[in-house]
């Protein structure tokens, strides 16, 4: 794929998906070393996670009569100015907790803003062919991310401290502003202006173009369904399995970790071998990505020997890319692009909602029938979820008999 706004966009969204990270590790541990609360240090990603949720709600009412590229250059460009002040001001934030919290609120809101517009790229700069390989390689960069930012930020700040490498997240954040122009400074952004529509008008138009579009109706759904039973992998539940059924101790945790996202990004690689197939045949590698991960997931909790443990996360690796990054490219194709940011708004509101109160069921599920029900009751859920596949495919066969029909 020979697409250099692509490649800019790769390493823009790459250093923000790191930023990210190096950024709440440093807040994480400065937030617990400096009042020993536990309390305290979870408040930080509990009120991140709220403001971005509320963010995404208002998020139409900020891009209503803007340009789309411009809007998401001057987000980003705040967002890189907000956390170099916090750098300088380090010292004085963290001094007066509050205060360090109310900076932090108004940096997340700037990131729930963001976030739709920085979703909605991909679809623009890439070919329809091509949109499987691209978010292939966005997934591939993501879990590496996500295992090397956590394991390594944390080592990080213990041995340079909290502002050096708080200095990181800085540099990759200005990085990334310069890429993100590369990527996008040619746009063309169509600017919807609708100055009579209310307020409310504007925050449901995405939500209802997500539920009037079959497609996008049933993928939505499964990725609901998928949100519920993706709660099975938080670390609470991995730290009970490794040790009530597989009968280890804490590092173990750490391998079965590891070993997921190891998975996760061979399975990266192998969707992007099989890039020409899947774009293809999206709906069909949904069902076989889903069906083969329910399978796994049903294994993983029903085994009591900690290798084959290890090595059934490994193969859910493949089962899990191929499912979500052709569910993803079948997302991607069914909305139009002046929608995009407002649809993935609602969409982003949805999954967070869903996937904050269904920790609470798994919760439930593991405390009063057992931690292999977990499991079970998530490989059912994405097995149903393979199932709405079925549906999704008997709608396009529908869809391409009614055209034959016309023409």
């Amino acid at each position: 794929m020979k697409n250099y706004r692509f490649y800019s966009f790769w390493i823009a969204q790459t250093s923000i998906s790191l930023a990210d990270v190096v950024y709440i590790m440093v807040i994480t541990t400065y937030i617990y070393q400096k009042t020993e609360s536990v309390l305290f240090a979870s408040l930080f990603p509990f009120f991140k996670a709220l403001t971005r949720l509320i963010a995404g709600l208002s998020a139409p009412l900020i891009l209503q009569n803007t340009s789309m590229s411009k809007t998401l250059v001057n987000l980003q460009i705040t967002k890189t100015i907000l956390i170099t002040l916090l750098l300088l001001g380090f010292t004085f934030l963290t001094s007066h907790i509050y205060i360090l919290f109310a900076y932090i609120l108004i940096l997340s809101f700037v990131e729930g803003w963001g976030s739709p517009l920085l979703n909605s790229i991909v679809p623009q700069i890439v070919l329809k062919e091509e949109l499987v390989k691209a978010n292939s390689l966005l997934s591939i960069s993501n879990q590496a991310v996500q295992i090397g930012g956590y394991t390594l930020t944390g080592l990080i700040v213990v041995k340079i401290g909290h502002i050096p490498t708080l200095l990181i997240t800085a540099v990759l954040l200005w990085i990334s502003i310069v890429c993100l122009y590369i990527a996008i400074r040619s746009f063309y952004d169509q600017i919807t202006q609708n100055h009579e529509a209310s307020k409310w008008t504007l925050m449901k138009e995405g939500w209802i173009h997500l539920w009037s579009n079959s497609t996008l109706r049933l993928v939505t759904l499964m990725d609901v369904i998928e949100g519920i039973a993706g709660q099975i992998w938080v670390g609470a539940i991995t730290l009970v399995y490794v040790k009530e059924v597989l009968h280890k101790g804490e590092q173990w945790w750490g391998y079965i970790n590891a070993s997921y996202y190891i998975g996760t990004i061979v399975g990266g690689f192998i969707t992007i071998y099989l890039a020409k197939k899947i774009q293809k045949n999206l709906i069909l590698s949904m069902v076989a990505g889903s069906f083969l991960f329910s399978i796994l997931t049903l294994l993983y909790g029903l085994s009591s020997i900690p290798v084959l443990s290890l090595i059934l996360c490994i193969a859910m690796g493949p089962a899990y890319q191929i499912r979500d990054v052709a569910q993803q490219t079948a997302f991607q194709t069914n909305i139009e692009v002046s929608l995009l940011p407002k649809v993935y708004a609602s969409r982003s509101v949805l999954l967070s909602t869903i996937s904050s109160l269904s920790i609470f069921i798994i919760a439930l599920i593991a405390e009063y029938l057992g931690i292999r029900m977990v499991y079970i009751f998530g490989a059912i859920l994405i097995c149903i979820s393979a199932g709405l596949s079925f549906v999704l495919l008997k709608t396009k066969n529908e869809k391409m008999n009614v055209h034959n029909t016309i023409g």
